[in-house]
């Protein structure tokens, strides 16, 4: 085993164990042998409470495992970076999903230890001072690329990598009190979601009609489902006859792809089959079991709602590919696959559906969250109210009444046209 010094140096620890039994007793005693750091020889005596040996063995073994993991600790004299590489290599990883963990290590290898580094802090030199000056540092030129500056909401996210790592470290007693706890994290800039008009839907829609990305951008549009939503749909998840759709698995890119549950429980959800939706995903059905049929055994059965012509599902990180090619061959504004559940949820509330109500419907975990994240929704909803009182105090309102677009009307339009098409 390899316990860590500092940057440049390891140190080569190897246990030893062997079995020996007295006279006077009938359990086996397990010792562990190695080197400690002094150089000299540790002999560590354990009683297995075993007396059959073949029981006895399996147990030393386990008291090796434990004490090399004791070993492999870091000491209060260990650089601040080698404390960072074992939390994030043995600690951490043990607790969070994989997702969570690479975005941990990014945080970690790309900007934290190459911070860190050149200070060659030990544990016990950690102060309130050089996190501070780390934030400022990211605040002002942390960009990997350019060297310019970060988002407040990713040198918040590494404020709170540093947290937990320096919370492990007081537990273990390798601090005295966590210095990242005594600093606040950057004020979080203000959110405004990108999101489509009606407009523009329509021609996104009539755009992607017959693409392989169609059904995605329909179901994301209708639903505000996101992205590895859309992608985790599988048809299982569809029941026609109760008309509804369950979500309750998502897909998701990391060193590979991986499917796993919802983002939270208010995110496992099952959601009603409008009478355009069951019209058209009994016609995508349709469509997939016809080209099961065309290609036979060349047919890749996935399951997935959202797939290729020979049935394979397309990758997450591909399917926001998808979405940039066919905006640009379209010319129409860029916005993200993840936007397409902003409009939806910005036209409810512009029309005045209850946020409450918007909040079950995009799976938040809470109407705080909603609100948070649409802030920028105020001047539909603002005239809504504005006309609201005019009747109420019998004035005939001045502000200027059009027909409402709906996206209900917009959708069996667009159908029509493919149809005729």
């Amino acid at each position: 085993m390899s316990i860590l010094l500092s940057n440049q140096e390891t140190k080569q620890i190897e246990i030893r164990g062997c079995l020996s039994k007295h006279k006077k007793t009938q359990y086996y005693q397990a010792i562990l042998i190695y080197v400690g750091d002094d150089g000299r020889e540790v002999r560590k005596s354990r009683s297995t409470k075993q007396s059959r040996k073949s029981e006895a063995f399996k147990v030393m073994m386990k008291m090796i495992a434990e004490e090399e993991e004791q070993l492999r600790k870091p000491a209060p004299g260990t650089y601040f970076v080698d404390f960072l590489e074992y939390w994030i290599n043995e600690v951490i990883i043990k607790e969070v999903e994989e997702t969570t963990w690479n975005g941990y290590k990014r945080n970690i290898f790309d900007h934290i230890i190459p911070y860190f580094e050149p200070l060659k802090l030990r544990m016990r030199e950690l102060r309130p001072a050089h996190i501070i000056r780390f934030v400022e540092d990211k605040i002002d030129h942390g960009a990997l690329k350019d060297g310019g500056p970060l988002k407040s909401h990713s040198v918040r996210k590494f404020h709170a990598n540093l947290k937990t790592a320096l919370d492990y470290a007081v537990a273990n007693e390798l601090i005295a009190t966590n210095p990242a706890r005594v600093i606040k994290a950057p004020k979080m800039e203000p959110y405004e979601a990108s999101y489509y008009s009606i407009e523009e839907l329509a021609e996104l829609w009539e755009a992607s009609m017959g693409t392989d990305i169609e059904p995605a951008i329909i179901l994301a549009t209708l639903y505000g489902f996101r992205r590895g939503e859309v992608c985790g749909l599988k048809w299982d998840m569809i029941n026609f006859r109760a008309r509804s759709i369950r979500i309750f698995e998502t897909r998701t890119q990391s060193k590979k792809e991986i499917t796993k549950g919802p983002k939270n429980k208010s995110s496992k959800r099952t959601m009603p089959m409008m009478d355009f939706a069951y019209d058209y995903l009994i016609r995508l059905k349709a469509k997939q079991d016809q080209q099961r049929e065309f290609m036979g055994d060349s047919w890749i059965d996935s399951g997935y709602v959202v797939a290729y012509p020979d049935g394979k599902q397309p990758s997450v990180s591909n399917l926001n590919k998808m979405m940039n090619r066919l905006l640009e061959k379209h010319g129409l504004r860029h916005i993200r696959f993840h936007d397409l559940r902003h409009s939806i949820a910005t036209y409810l509330l512009e029309i005045g559906v209850p946020i409450a109500d918007v909040s079950a419907w995009l799976g938040h975990g809470s109407v705080e969250t909603t609100a948070k994240v649409y802030a920028h929704v105020t001047l539909g909803m603002r005239l809504n109210t504005a006309k609201a009182l005019d009747k109420a105090f019998g004035y005939t309102t001045q502000i200027a009444e059009e027909k409402p677009l709906t996206i209900e009307g917009v959708i069996r339009d667009l159908f029509e046209l493919a149809a005729a098409a």
